[in-house]
């Protein structure tokens, strides 16, 4: 990777600098202030705020960040468009920000910095960007040169091509009922009209099921009762008969039913292309944001868990065909069926129920990992951006995580009685309803990271790392050894290619620093 070979040029700036924080997947809501962790007001806010170096507030009011929240690639994609033109203004202002990204809302950063990257936009008032429990998605598609590509590809432009002429001829009997020129509907030889055409040949045999005349000439094929000669113009013959309205309709409605499929074919092909490209795009984008990024994740993170059990689902959703034993009266009527059963079971069993049950069990995954590209399949889920340097993002210290997991198991100890109110409830529906607004999120590590000041106090050091090294170095020291050791080793790891004898010299020390006042 290359990395960047200054700093951006306001690290000891006075300038005020906003904090702008991104929700992840089902959390996003309509307004500005809330409980939510991200609202302006809510607790998370506050505390966040009050751990923060001087001139860095967190954002409120219209500086509050909203997207769908929605569970799918396509709307990451779009919230990574829409937060890009939400930092416009500040990068135009000259206004420091810093970003906060909790689960997908790391996603939607980081998809951000991959969008400015290839728009060859340099994000130079971005201090920090720290990521919550982020499980960073590793996309891979088929090979650009694959044969089912390039059948694609071909089979695409072969549906293309009969899309293409059927607007041609529409355009010209248009021109002709403009100009008033009177010609025979011709699909002529030099467009390979004829019965026997294998695209033609459909079309021309429903015409001719449906009564309109399809007659092959010398100079290609006729179509419909049109005479040059007789009283109606072309354009009273389209549009205020029967059959050439039903001819322009027909027309119409093949150029568009062509066209879609041409589409669908070489849409998978593009994306092919696309994906390939993204692994030099997710190079050059972390070689330029990598020192600014800080990821805190638990490895008892379950969403991280829970999408990483997804690249090996096992289960069977599809039942073989066997033959049952006779239990029930019925069961003796099934006895006719068998000779049918023999054959067809063996069939069904080798070749459709695996292929059947492995389509059934891509489909249930790609639901649950939001992945909504075409041809696109998740190979890797990372807590790092950069899925080969998964050694820039250690897991929080021990301590930590065992603080998170305590605090998570101690609140889940409150779920059964809930629980049990929902099943044994006149109402299921009701009740399920009332179970959901119950639950905290401190059930799970993954939705409480924000309920424990030491992540709120790695946050902070990470955007006061953006801000002043004095500012810093003054939150560090208030934290226990064993996490200020932490942050520094990982801070070190993300600049050891950046040269700057202001940083790349002194984050290394922080840590033995802490060492030596401990001893």
């Amino acid at each position: 990777m290359k990395p960047r070979r200054r700093l951006y040029a306001a690290h000891a700036s006075d300038d005020p600098a906003v904090v702008i924080l991104v929700h992840g997947t089902f959390a996003g809501a309509k307004q500005d202030k809330g409980n939510k962790w991200w609202q302006s007001g809510s607790t998370t806010a506050r505390q966040l705020q009050a751990r923060l170096p001087e001139h860095v507030e967190v954002a409120s009011d219209a500086m509050v960040f909203h997207w769908s929240g929605d569970n799918s690639e396509r709307a990451r994609s779009k919230a990574a468009s829409d937060l890009l033109k939400f930092v416009e203004p500040l990068e135009t202002k000259g206004i420091p920000y810093h970003l906060v990204g909790h689960s997908h809302g790391g996603s939607v950063i980081w998809n951000m910095l991959k969008l400015a990257t290839i728009q060859k936009r340099s994000l130079e008032r971005l201090r920090t960007w720290t990521t919550v429990g982020t499980p960073f998605l590793q996309h891979c598609g088929r090979n650009p040169w694959n044969p089912v590509n390039i059948l694609l590809l071909l089979v695409g432009f072969l549906l293309l091509r009969p899309a293409y002429r059927t607007m041609k001829h529409l355009s010209l009997l248009m021109w002709n009922a403009a100009v008033g020129n009177r010609e025979a509907f011709l699909l002529s030889k030099t467009e390979s009209a004829n019965l026997n055409n294998f695209v033609d040949y459909p079309i021309l045999s429903f015409l001719r099921w449906t009564g309109i005349r399809v007659v092959e000439v010398p100079h290609g094929v006729e179509i419909g009762a049109y005479d040059p000669n007789g009283p109606l113009s072309v354009a009273g013959y389209l549009f205020t008969t029967r059959e050439g309205l039903f001819l322009f309709t027909m027309a119409i409605c093949a150029a568009y039913v062509f066209l879609i499929i041409g589409l669908m074919c070489i849409r998978p092909v593009i994306e092919s292309f696309r994906i390939r490209a993204e692994y030099q795009l997710e190079d050059d984008a972390f070689a330029a944001y990598q020192s600014r990024w800080l990821g805190i994740w638990s490895p008892d993170d379950e969403a991280i868990n829970g999408l990483r059990a997804t690249l090996d689902i096992t289960v069977s959703f599809l039942g073989k065909l066997q033959p049952r034993e006779r239990v029930f009266l019925s069961d003796n009527l099934n006895l006719l069926a068998s000779p049918i059963f023999w054959i067809l079971a063996p069939i069904y069993n080798i070749f459709v129920h695996p292929i059947a049950d492995r389509s059934i069990r891509s489909i249930v995954a790609r639901s649950a990992q939001g992945n909504d590209r075409p041809t696109a399949n998740i190979i890797d889920v990372s807590p790092c951006p950069f899925g080969s340097l998964k050694k820039l993002a250690p897991p929080i210290p021990d301590s930590l995580n065992q603080e998170l997991l305590a605090s998570a198991d101690k609140a889940a100890g409150d779920i059964a009685p809930k629980l049990r109110r929902l099943l044994g409830g006149p109402s299921f529906t009701n009740g399920l309803e009332s179970f959901s607004k119950d639950l905290a999120g401190s059930e799970l590590i993954h939705t409480a990271y924000f309920d424990h000041p030491k992540v709120l106090d790695l946050i902070a050091c990470n955007i006061a790392w953006g801000t002043h090294e004095h500012a810093m170095r003054s939150l560090l020291d208030r934290l226990p050894q064993e996490l200020s050791s932490w942050f520094a080793n990982t801070k070190s790891h993300l600049i050891t290619e950046v040269t700057s004898t202001s940083y790349s010299l002194w984050i290394p020390t922080l840590g033995r620093d802490h060492e030596q006042r401990a001893a």
